[in-house]
């Protein structure tokens, strides 16, 4: 009798095999759907931090009303006016009386009796009031006269007087300084003129005030541009501006006693580098932006706009508890930065106690950011800003450096409510009248000069102008 052998079931080793390739291919699945699940989780944070950024912008005061976050509890207002036991204060007795009116009565306001008697005191009632002033038409009659020497026929100018002009220079300047430093329209100054002062122009002429205002400013505005590499420090930014529906960049650089606007397409270094040179000597201070690396120069980033970026990091990783972490903890450490430049500002120089301080706080920050997060975006972010560490710090060298960029940013807000109203430029022109004539306005502001009065010069004596806003020394070139 034959022994029989075991013979295996045929497709049992093909089903085993079978289910691992399944298995694999469902680990591989798996492994792929988790890595789409973690992109999509973070592009939803990236546009929950959009939409914060945005809601706070339209709704400054109720941004988190709609928001799935617990209301924070109803701040009761305070009480307006001074608070109890404050001294009291009115308004600073005038200089100067212009006119006296004395108040007699004939009959008493209580009862309407006319049996008064006059009592020996009285009580002064200072009143300031505007007093419109009427248009003033002068008519400049020129004798001619003829030259013996040159056979010519000449005729001279009168003081205060705008060759082919119809239109004083007082009103063109208070149009110019109604338009650049109020943002108010052109068709809104004729109208004003009109009501107040019964002086009509038209409105399409306003763009000639601006031109020749200009035209007299325009050495001016090129000596100013040749002050700035000279500086010990600079501080420079730039909002968007349009022309006929084309995109442009209106620059800003303010230093000690000088301010520039330039309207340029480009938003690049190259614009940089014709304010400041290709080396400059002064601190730079500045944003962010990349425009501002490729100038040689010791750099300041503005530690506000840091501030503003941890914030939306923080908002990225609200889920995730260290990472949060670790960005409060750096927010802290760039305050204190800010905390500590302010005292040296104030104090005007560095002493001991805050050289070792500042020893102490960089060697901090530099420890926070040579901590690794584990995230490519966010460890990318840190790398940057570990290897521009320098430039975090350095308004802890100089008590005229500043930690932050809000003074140009500040100069820039006017142009960006004029750019509101006016939508920015139709011309050249246009451009051209907007950067020298704001340039030279918040220069004489730097300067303690009225910039009407300083309008008012630049059209009869720009000599005197000039000496308002520039040196006697002048760079050479």
């Amino acid at each position: 009798m034959k022994e029989t052998e075991d013979v295996p079931v045929q497709g049992s080793d093909n089903s085993s095999g079978e289910k691992e390739q399944r298995i694999k291919r469902l680990e591989k699945d798996k492994d792929r759907l988790k890595k789409k699940i973690d992109d999509l989780e973070e592009k939803v944070r990236h546009l929950k931090e959009q939409v914060e950024e945005y809601r706070a912008l339209l709704f400054k005061s109720n941004r988190n009303t709609d928001s799935g976050k617990d209301e924070k509890p109803v701040r009761i207002p305070k009480k307006r006016g001074a608070p109890k036991g404050h001294p009291g204060k009115t308004r600073k007795k005038p200089d100067r009386v212009d006119e006296q009116v004395d108040v007699f009565l004939e009959e008493c306001p209580e009862c309407g009796g006319h049996d008064l008697k006059e009592c020996k005191r009285h009580e002064d009632h200072y009143q300031e009031d505007i007093v419109i002033p009427q248009t003033k038409v002068t008519r400049f009659r020129h004798h001619f006269y003829y030259c013996s020497k040159c056979k010519t026929v000449v005729y001279g100018q009168g003081a205060g007087e705008l060759p082919g002009s119809y239109i004083g220079p007082m009103a063109k300047g208070i149009a110019g300084w109604l338009h650049y430093q109020m943002r108010i329209p052109y068709r809104q100054i004729r109208r004003l003129f009109h009501e107040l002062f019964r002086l009509d122009f038209d409105p399409s002429s306003a763009p000639g005030f601006d031109r020749q205002i200009r035209c007299r400013g325009d050495p001016f505005y090129e000596q100013l541009k040749k002050l700035l590499p000279e500086q010990a420090f600079a501080h420079l930014d730039e909002t968007g501006w349009r022309k006929e529906g084309i995109n442009y960049w209106l620059w800003c650089c303010a230093v000690m006693k000088a301010v520039v606007f330039l309207i340029d397409r480009r938003r690049s270094g190259e614009v940089v580098t014709d304010l400041l040179g290709k080396k400059y000597n002064g601190v730079l201070i500045s944003d962010f932006l990349a425009a501002y690396n490729g100038i040689k120069s010791r750099k300041q980033r503005c530690l506000v706009h840091l501030l503003r970026l941890i914030k939306k990091w923080q908002m990225r990783f609200a889920g995730d508890r260290k990472r949060k972490a670790y960005f409060v903890e750096f927010k802290k450490l760039v305050k204190s930065v800010i905390a500590l430049s302010k005292k040296i500002a104030a104090k005007a120089g560095l002493t001991p106690t805050i050289i070792v301080r500042r020893a102490d706080l960089i060697a901090r920050l530099r420890r926070k950011l040579s901590q690794p997060l584990q995230h490519a975006k966010a460890d990318k972010f840190r790398i940057k800003l570990l290897k521009m560490i320098k430039e975090l710090t350095a308004c802890l060298e100089s008590p005229d450096v500043c930690a932050h960029n809000n003074r140009v940013e500040r100069l820039l807000r006017g142009s960006v409510i004029m750019r509101k109203v006016t939508f920015g430029n139709r011309s050249d022109n246009g451009i051209r009248n907007h950067e020298v004539i704001m340039s030279l306005i918040e220069t004489a502001k730097l300067h303690n000069a009225d910039p009407l009065r300083f309008l008012h010069l630049l059209l009869t004596n720009p000599t005197q102008a000039a000496s308002l806003i520039l040196p006697e020394k002048l760079p050479a070139g």
